[in-house]
């Protein structure tokens, strides 16, 4: 063997060893990497996930407008526990003015209890006891057409009490109503003075309509009796509502003041607020309050109260004193009976970041967010905490800082871009 085949068996010898030697290496490596026991990614932030690129052209056909943040001073609201309930004169208890029979009225059915009934509605047909059914009626039918006789006689006199004091009653009350409205025009009355006048005068012309109706229904069983006849008298419903209660059933015989049915009017109901009277003085009961139904989506239209004058009430156990709010119910929202929350404002102010309302979007969890314009082309989606909202304004607890854009016109269209549902 010369030199040179010495020196090539020499080199192949060396590359042999390196190619093992990697190889080795190689197979080192692999296995340290599937003996890793964990994998730590690095976490992105939450406001660098959501960025929305737009071109010039998508930004016009979104429409999108903006709004700065700003820092304001704002009024203070109070969240108290409040409960729905009827208004006087809302509530109809018929009763049988006479002892009678009830029956089905005619070419109508009987309405069952959660109904709606409209005014003047035949609910039942009342055959008054007052005439004997026989030509020789019984002792017990005679007793008991005595007594009915009496009970006429009685009611009678009491529906002539009745009208007469509400007759005294809407004098008296047109009286103060003239007398408010004058003391305003010469400017030293108030308009809750002429409203609270406007509304005693309509509870008593409600009650003396009542009442001479009532008495029409007595004179007319009077004449009867005179006649030894016994008319029956259909008995309507005497307002629009909904029938809560028929405790009797066609057939019966029933005595005097037994009650027939009652119906109720839920259009309109009022919120009674128990306020501890340490509070009343910080509180500005005379101005609208928000309402919300406990659990409800706070995305959901802000319901709003008006104050009303109402008889004055409170509790000397919970020394609380009774405020009474006015809400419309036309779509059966609210139940008698049910708890609210009521914010109610209050006379202080304190300094709070706001942006309009319209800039709140609401996520499926009710997460609040608003998307800030970075520059013209490029917005994020950011999360707020939202304090309260009003009308216009969204009072925020955190955001963004002041003076930063946010997306007033165009959020829904945002995130539909975001989430691929958008056009």
């Amino acid at each position: 063997m010369n030199m040179l085949q010495y020196c090539l068996l020499l080199l192949i010898g060396l590359e042999l060893f390196a190619i093992s030697g990697c190889q080795n290496k190689s197979d080192h490596q692999s296995k340290s990497e599937k003996k890793s026991p964990a994998k730590v990614s690095a976490i992105p932030q939450e406001a660098n996930l959501t960025e929305v690129e737009l071109t010039e052209q998508a930004v016009q056909r979104l429409g999108i407008t903006t709004a700065p943040v700003e820092k304001q001073m704002v009024g203070q609201v109070r969240s108290l526990g409040g409960e729905v309930t009827l208004p006087p004169g809302e509530l109809a208890v018929v009763v049988a003015p006479v002892a009678g029979t009830v029956q089905l009225p005619t070419e109508s059915t009987l309405p069952k209890p959660g109904s709606s009934v409209k005014r003047g509605r035949p609910i039942f047909r009342f055959v008054p006891l007052i005439s004997p059914e026989r030509l020789v009626p019984t002792p017990a039918e005679r007793a008991q057409i005595a007594n009915a006789k009496a009970n006429l006689i009685s009611l009678q006199m009491t529906a002539d009490g009745d009208m007469q004091q509400f007759q005294e009653q809407v004098t008296a009350a047109q009286i103060a109503l003239n007398r408010a409205e004058q003391l305003l025009s010469d400017r030293v009355g108030s308009e809750r003075a002429v409203d609270d006048a406007k509304a005693q005068l309509a509870l008593a012309e409600a009650g003396l309509k009542v009442a001479k109706e009532r008495k029409q229904v007595l004179d007319r069983l009077t004449s009867d009796v005179e006649k030894e006849s016994a008319t029956p008298i259909d008995i309507d419903s005497p307002l629009d509502g909904i029938v809560r209660s028929l405790p009797v059933t066609l057939g019966q015989t029933v005595s005097a003041g037994t009650t027939l049915f009652e119906i109720v009017n839920l259009e309109e109901l009022w919120i009674r607020v128990p306020v501890y009277v340490g509070l009343l003085n910080e509180l500005k009961t005379d101005e609208p309050v928000t309402i919300k139904i406990f659990g409800d989506n706070p995305a959901d239209t802000t319901l709003t109260a008006t104050p009303i004058a109402a008889p004055p009430a409170a509790d000397p156990l919970s020394s609380t004193a009774d405020v009474y709010y006015s809400i419309s119910n036309t779509n059966s929202r609210f139940r008698p009976g049910e708890r609210v929350s009521v914010s109610i404002p209050t006379l202080s102010e304190a300094e709070s970041l706001v942006i309009p309302v319209n800039a709140l979007l609401y996520d499926m969890y009710g997460g609040t967010w608003v998307y800030t314009r970075i520059d013209e082309h490029h917005f994020r989606r950011t999360r707020v905490n939202v304090r309260r909202t009003t009308q216009d304004l969204a009072i925020l607890e955190s955001g963004p800082p002041v003076g930063t854009e946010v997306v007033v016109d165009g959020v829904a269209e945002l995130f539909g871009t975001e989430f691929g549902t958008g056009k």
